[in-house]
């Protein structure tokens, strides 16, 4: 946990105290929301090692880095990647769905039957 402190207060630029507050609030709502993922939230929160205390080092974004691909940083190991992975396919069927509705919806409105 103290890893992802680091990275909110770097990041967002917050006091470790309020991305604790964050952090917590942020488990809570899982919690609440998903109960049965109560445990996996508190394992994953619980894991912390010593190693993963320290401070991790700035590095320059890159411009063309999207929240997509940051989804990963935010959210250590496999599971980050599973989550970064599954956001790109979402939002990748929904960019299908939204050209399939506006290519039928062209169609409608010129009088092109589709």
């Amino acid at each position: 946990m103290q890893e992802l402190i680091n990275r909110l207060t770097e990041k967002a630029g917050i006091s470790a105290e309020q991305a604790t507050k964050s952090i917590e609030t942020i488990k809570d709502f899982v919690k609440e929301k998903f109960p049965m993922l109560g445990g996996a939230v508190d394992n994953m929160f619980a894991s912390a090692s010593p190693a993963a205390a320290a401070p991790i080092p700035q590095t320059e974004a890159k411009k063309d880095e999207s929240v997509m691909d940051k989804i990963s940083d935010v959210i250590p190991g496999e599971t980050g990647e599973k989550v970064e992975e599954f956001a790109k396919n979402a939002a990748h069927k929904a960019e299908e769905v939204f050209d399939n509705v506006k290519d039928k919806l062209s169609g409608l409105f010129s009088g092109d039957k589709k």
